[in-house]
């Protein structure tokens, strides 16, 4: 990654994880099955899920694992710019991605290997075909990435605060050179680990740095060098110590609490509307009604109505029995 003076005044660090960079690592993990120990339990919830929910998952599944493969390129609109912070913002700008982005992304990746009929119909702009693509972008995410948001957040918050911490102590130069998977920093080329040689010349347009908590081993960058330059790189944890994996909570819980119950308290980490909760675990809204009533009435979540929906959200109480310590 080829730096210029006006590119070392533009070097923005994420302050939030990107979901859609989440989700499309978390494809890789799903597929490769190497996670890092703090994600021991994702894969074997995942599955759990997966199992629970019937047949449905296959088709989002079939659609977003020919996209984004075990290894190697998937399409940047995948991941269609910097600094997106919600799964909505992200769905909008796939909505609304031009034909002729979705036709390069995909010929870019697929070259002259046999295409699906239906990525042969996506390349060429069919409605159908990009709003099914939505569609499965958002029903991988609440499976894969969405129970499991508070520990991406708790990763990737306590990455960007040692990082600003080094900014802030020792320089760009150190936080560029301390940058996981950098092999040299020359104060002009950061030479990085990547699985085929590629050069980004950032041109004056700076560089967003990403940190992920589905990133595994080498950084990721996009295909397109015209494209507006970022660097996605694995989290750390280093001084904050990691949420319980989902692993652990459901065996420390199972015995108190059924899977069902201990699934909706881990997702309201995140507050959520009792249609997320259903559209989280597979279930109807009045079952998840249910669930959400028997946590409320034990103390363990808060439910307050807005409008024509209810919001629930873990309280204190609920927050100690997950992470295994009080919580002040």
């Amino acid at each position: 990654m080829v730096f210029g003076s006006a590119d070392l005044q533009k070097v923005r660090l994420a302050a939030e994880p990107d979901p859609l960079w989440e989700l499309v690592l978390s494809l890789h993990r799903l597929q490769t099955g190497r996670t890092e120990t703090q994600q021991d339990g994702w894969e074997q919830s995942v599955r759990r899920r997966l199992t629970a929910s019937g047949p449905a998952w296959r088709q989002w599944a079939s659609i977003l694992c020919t996209l984004v493969p075990p290894a190697g390129n998937f399409p940047d609109f995948l991941t269609p710019r910097p600094l997106i912070t919600s799964v909505d913002e992200g769905c909008d700008e796939l909505a609304r991605m031009p034909g002729t982005r979705l036709r390069t992304d995909l010929a870019e990746v697929f070259g002259d290997r046999q295409r699906p009929r239906w990525v042969r119909e996506l390349a060429a702009g069919d409605p159908g075909q990009v709003q099914q693509m939505v569609k499965s972008v958002r029903q991988g995410y609440d499976v894969l990435v969405a129970p499991f948001w508070s520990q991406v957040r708790h990763s990737v918050t306590a990455d960007r605060h040692q990082r600003v911490q080094v900014l802030a102590n020792d320089g760009l130069s150190q936080l560029l050179a301390q940058l996981p998977g950098a092999l040299d920093w020359d104060g002009r080329v950061l030479t990085m680990t990547y699985p085929r040689k590629y050069t980004v010349d950032l041109r004056g347009r700076g560089v967003t740095l990403i940190p992920s908590y589905f990133c595994h081993g080498m950084p990721v960058t996009l295909i397109d060098p015209e494209l507006s330059p970022v660097l996605v790189f694995p989290a750390t944890n280093r001084g904050a110590a990691p949420a319980r994996s989902e692993h652990d909570v459901q065996a420390a819980l199972g015995p108190l609490l059924s899977p069902t119950r201990t699934d909706c308290l881990v997702l309201l980490r995140t507050p959520q509307t009792t249609s997320d909760l259903a559209r989280h675990l597979g279930m109807s809204v009045g079952t998840a009604s249910k669930q959400a009533s028997i946590l409320k009435n034990a103390g363990l979540i808060n439910s307050v109505r807005d409008g024509g929906a209810v919001i629930h959200s873990i309280t204190p109480l609920g927050k100690s029995l997950l992470t295994g310590h009080t919580t002040p």
